[in-house]
């Protein structure tokens, strides 16, 4: 009995094993593109919003820019000059209205030094940068880039000792030469917090729902290690009820102890050999038959009935206590009293059963062991010889 156990449980894990990550290979190839297509959208949506604000703060300062500044400011005393005044008072305007972080010019001293111009923040702020002062070694690849021609506009949020931000630089052509550069900064706290708690929740999700999915999996389709063409091999066929290769199956694909209460109920049906030998196999077939639909009227409809052999049946019942499991016997054994008024042999069933008890069942084998033994017990009480109504 333990072996059988064994090789129960361990086809049981097998199959379930088989269902997780099936189900668990399912829903974490969906959920990734599902992930992958949604953040790239969002996040291509944002880009080129950003990009298409950047264009649009360029073009209303490109008519205004006096480009004088690349020439004429280079340190800071110079922020003294009405030419600076004017184009921090515009700056300072332009980066109020369009909320962007900084706005600033900057250029390329003829000493090498890449500095700052004309910011747009107010003088009392502590980010406010003065004329001549430098600009930050984390923005001189993306700034030389915009002085080489190119325009730089937000693709990536870039990750700076000032914070998150969006970096765009705008090249400024003085004469048919880049004098400067214009920079506009975006603040990309927000949306780095919102995208990497994006990165990081999804997995988790994922392997939630991974989890939800392979339990639901393994709950509701126990039947995919048995394909809908192998059921003929788990039906018997003279009753129309389930087989020994079913109960086995249904076994190894349902955790029945634990789960909630169950009963086993054992029968055998007693005399089958002599209603084959005194009347013809025909018959005997008939006499099975004839047992197997008085069971199913008694049994409720939740339950499981199996055909072990020629007369051996076992039934898996769901919830039911030892007194509804006693007066359902007493209904199938008058019921059996009163077939016997129909026909010319007598019909004897002798009928064991057990409810799973955690004390002494450490599985569902056990209680169908207990159930059998009392089987037993009830064939030695109530032996009847299957025979002819006249012997």
């Amino acid at each position: 009995m333990d072996t059988e156990h064994s090789k129960i449980k361990k086809h049981k894990s097998r199959v379930d094993w088989q269902v997780s990550v099936l189900t668990a290979a399912i829903v974490i190839v969906s959920c990734s593109l599902i992930f992958f297509i949604n953040y790239r959208l969002s996040y291509n949506n944002m880009i080129d919003e950003l990009q298409s604000r950047a264009s649009t703060i360029r073009d209303t300062l490109e008519d205004e820019m006096i480009r004088e500044m690349f020439t004429e400011l280079n340190v800071r005393e110079d922020d003294q000059s009405e030419l600076y005044q004017i184009a921090k008072d515009k700056m300072e305007d332009i980066r109020k209205v369009t909320s962007v972080r900084y706005l600033y010019t900057a250029k390329k001293t003829t000493d090498g030094d890449f500095i700052y111009l004309v910011d747009g923040l107010p003088s009392d702020n502590d980010d406010f940068r003065y004329i001549g002062d430098l600009i930050e070694p984390e923005c001189i690849p993306d700034l030389q880039r915009a002085l080489n021609g190119e325009t730089v506009l937000p693709n990536e949020i870039n990750h700076t000792t000032w914070g998150n931000v969006f970096i765009s630089y705008f090249p400024i052509v003085e004469d048919d030469e880049i004098a400067g550069v214009l920079g506009i900064e975006f603040d990309a706290n927000r949306q780095y917090a919102t995208f990497r708690t994006m990165r990081i929740v999804t997995p988790l999700v994922i392997l939630a729902a991974c989890f939800v999915a392979a339990f639901i999996a393994i709950k509701l389709f126990k039947r995919i290690s048995n394909p809908t063409y192998q059921d003929l091999a788990n039906t018997d066929f003279l009753t129309g009820l389930k087989n020994r290769n079913a109960l086995e199956v249904d076994l190894s694909n349902f955790e029945f102890a634990g789960e909630y209460p169950f009963s086993v109920l054992m029968l055998d049906l007693d005399g089958l050999k002599q209603v084959n030998d005194n009347y013809g196999h025909s018959a005997g077939d008939q006499y099975i038959k004839r047992c197997c639909d008085i069971i199913r009227s008694c049994i409720p409809d939740d339950s499981a009935v199996y055909r072990m052999g020629g007369d051996e049946f076992i039934v898996i019942l769901k919830n039911y206590t030892p007194d509804y499991l006693k007066d359902m016997v007493h209904i199938m054994v008058h019921k059996v009293k009163e077939e016997n008024e129909k026909q010319a042999y007598l019909f004897s069933i002798s009928i064991g059963y057990a409810v799973y008890d955690t004390t002494v069942d450490k599985n569902i084998l056990d209680t169908i062991k207990r159930a059998d033994s009392s089987m037993y017990e009830y064939k030695k009480k109530h032996k009847i010889s299957n025979s002819d109504k006249d012997v």
